[in-house]
């Protein structure tokens, strides 16, 4: 019986009915609890539905029946990142790191360290990361990210063309989907749309994802073909109409690609799935307020703001300092 419950409910994650997958791992979980990946998979689904607190008590289950797992160290060190807690997140990477030994590990230390605002401190660890593994062009992603945001354009300029240069190799011997993926997103740092759009098609040749026609959309858009470019986000949002974390990405994207009315469309397809969620509401909101439409604005922030302050239901989330938060606040100020 218990084989059987988890075989369903590793197959209704599978098809992405991770409502009925949750409940399904729950029961097992009740004769079965110390399966630590069980408890990842249950976490996992969790994560799907943004019920990002109860994901976390998941993740931590599974860590603490194994936590010298560099596996469930990372997910659950994931997990505490997403929910802004960012210190404690960079504790576990480190630990995944040192039981590891794989570099990788410490690229999420650097990410915490740059969520922190320890731009130098994550510099010097990129660096070291970078000249112990040259051929990996990873590093030098990060590295163009800090650079950015400790204002140095031309070293950011610098070790994107190195990044640029490592790809190309990649590309250019037996590459997969992902690997074109990364190809393309190097290109489009450097406007480069219709390279881009052709890395991506390349990907999408071996793999279709639900990313992958988010991204084309968004490089068509940028080619000014943007009934094109909508056809595509179409085709992303078909991929998984109840993928709420996904519907907020391609709502955020549209918003940056300044198509404010599609956003607003993509936020109110999310928030018919979880009603509660500050970021949400507050997305509109700054839609709203780019299109001219203060006071219609000013509602949704307040909606935000008395939303983020609901914790009973499972998905409830603080509203997030951002750029849009603080542009908010700016223009709506009494």
């Amino acid at each position: 019986m218990s084989v059987a419950l988890l075989t369903n409910a590793q197959e209704k994650a599978a098809s992405r009915e991770y409502e009925a997958a949750e409940n399904l791992f729950r029961e097992y979980l009740k004769d079965n609890e110390t399966d630590a990946s069980a408890w990842a998979d249950l976490g996992y689904v969790l994560l799907k539905q943004q019920k990002l607190y109860e994901s976390g008590d998941a993740y931590a289950a599974a860590y603490d029946l194994e936590p010298e797992n560099p596996k469930y160290i990372n997910l659950l060190g994931d997990a505490l990142a997403e929910l802004h807690q960012f210190e404690e997140a960079k504790l576990l990477f480190e630990k995944a790191s040192k039981i590891s030994g794989n570099p990788r590990c410490n690229i999420r230390v650097g990410d915490m360290l740059g969520k922190m605002g320890k731009y130098d401190e994550a510099l010097v660890l990129y660096s070291l990361l970078a000249a112990d593994n040259p051929e990996d062009p990873v590093f030098q992603h990060r590295m163009v990210k800090v650079y950015e945001a400790l204002g140095r354009p031309a070293d950011a300029a610098s070790a994107l063309a190195r990044e640029m240069e490592l790809r190309e190799k990649i590309v250019q011997s037996n590459p997969g989907a992902k690997d074109w993926l990364m190809y393309a997103d190097t290109k489009a740092r450097l406007s480069l749309w219709a390279d881009a759009e052709y890395a991506l098609r390349k990907s999408l040749e071996l793999e279709e994802t639900a990313e992958t026609h988010l991204r084309i959309g968004a490089v068509l858009v940028m080619q000014k073909k943007t009934e094109e470019g909508l056809l595509e986000f179409a085709k992303a949002a078909a991929f998984d109409s109840e993928d709420f974390a996904f519907l907020m990405m391609q709502a955020d994207v549209l918003t940056r690609l300044e198509l404010f009315e599609e956003s607003i469309h993509y936020y109110s397809k999310a928030l018919e799935l979880r009603s509660v969620h500050a970021d949400a509401w507050a997305g509109i909101a700054y839609d709203l307020l780019k299109m001219g439409q203060i006071e219609e604005a000013k509602a949704f922030f307040e909606m935000a703001k008395a939303s983020s302050s609901v914790r009973e239901l499972p998905w409830a989330d603080k509203l997030h300092k951002s750029e849009k938060t603080n542009a908010l606040d700016a223009a709506l100020k009494e």
